[in-house]
């Protein structure tokens, strides 16, 4: 399909983690995606919407709301694993650490494009006319007579190294007809390995000092509440923006106040019939994500931005509560009543 003949759109809902609001991505000569209006740039680094675009390329996706983690995969064997604030990732079987994480926005789960795409076997260029990225998948390559990991590499201005990481080679012969991909992610470079892992012990340490210094003045938490409230925060809400993870979690906290179901966040999440990923075996399967351990901690040190609240649900499932509830706020895609 010609770009002068662009015909063919997609609109996405909203409503998870994973949707994203209603645009459109053009394809463009039958199998390149072009992309413009859809990214997002952070801090210099362009970010895409991880189901708009997994969706227009073809790729396979998944998501487990109890861990938050996001999966994509080409069907050429390639599978990327992800969660939304973690500089870490899963590519292939083996964890890399990374200089940049998945990011919600509007409820809508973001990835760096680049990464993305070269982790699926497709190059980025970028269109200045129409100043928008273009993402084109590659075939494998087929190794002819004469080839070398070293002449590949060098084609591909990467290393041997890194050709060898990126198909799982165990040592450097290749053999006629054997096939390669030649797309290889940066975050398989030592050097941004090194990077990554110099930044991540940075934010450690800051991280460590944050908290010494803010445990000078919160009031003591019990670890036990803090886990079980970071992953009730987690289940119910892990797709919902920051401020409805700390609106989730002050409904627990608003219970325990009352005393009309428990005087403990333990007793108040396993209360029959209240939260049913309690009882339903969910929660203790669930791994929350720093926002939602954040959010916990936020809450049980005192910080309520939904006072008075003691119930949350999404209106466009359960429209009749909100005749009989008084609605306290609405973040996200949750009401937070009494």
């Amino acid at each position: 399909m010609a770009a002068a003949a662009l015909g063919l759109f997609l609109a996405v809902g909203t409503g998870t983690a994973l949707a994203s609001e209603q645009q459109a991505l053009p394809i463009e000569n039958g199998n390149a995606v072009e992309v413009s209006e859809h990214l997002w740039t952070v801090n210099g680094e362009t970010f895409a919407p991880v189901k708009e675009l997994a969706d227009r390329m073809g790729w396979q996706l998944a998501y487990e709301p109890e861990s938050g983690l996001v999966t994509v995969s080409n069907g050429m064997d390639d599978t990327l694993s992800f969660q939304e604030g973690t500089s870490s990732l899963e590519f292939n079987g083996s964890t890399y650490g990374t200089e940049s994480a998945a990011k919600l926005k509007d409820g809508d789960m973001y990835f760096p494009l680049r990464l993305l795409a070269e982790a699926m076997n497709a190059n980025v260029t970028w269109n200045e006319e129409r100043k928008a990225a273009v993402i084109q998948p590659q075939p494998e390559y087929v190794v002819a007579e004469g080839d070398t990991l070293w002449s590949l590499a060098e084609d591909q201005e990467t290393t041997p190294r890194e050709l060898m990481l990126r198909n799982g080679l165990p040592d450097i012969n290749l053999q006629i007809g054997q096939q390669l991909k030649l797309v290889v992610p940066e975050f398989l470079d030592p050097n941004v390995q090194a990077a990554a892992k110099a930044q991540a012990e940075v934010q450690a340490k800051v991280a460590v000092a944050r908290e010494v210094k803010a445990s000078e003045a919160e009031p003591e938490i019990d670890a036990e509440d803090l886990a079980l409230l970071a992953k009730l925060v987690q289940v119910e809400s892990g797709y919902e923006p920051y401020e409805g993870k700390l609106a989730v979690a002050n409904v627990v906290l608003n219970r325990v106040k009352t005393g009309r179901y428990s005087d403990t966040v333990k007793g108040v999440i396993y209360a029959p019939g209240q939260f049913p990923p309690a009882t339903n075996g969910t929660l203790a399967k669930t791994k929350a994500s720093e926002d939602s351990i954040k959010a916990a901690k936020a809450a049980l040190s005192g910080e309520n931005n939904v006072p008075g609240a003691v119930y949350f649900f999404n209106p466009q499932r359960e429209p009749g509560k909100l005749k009989s509830l008084t609605k306290v706020k609405q973040i996200g895609h949750h009401v937070f009543a009494k």
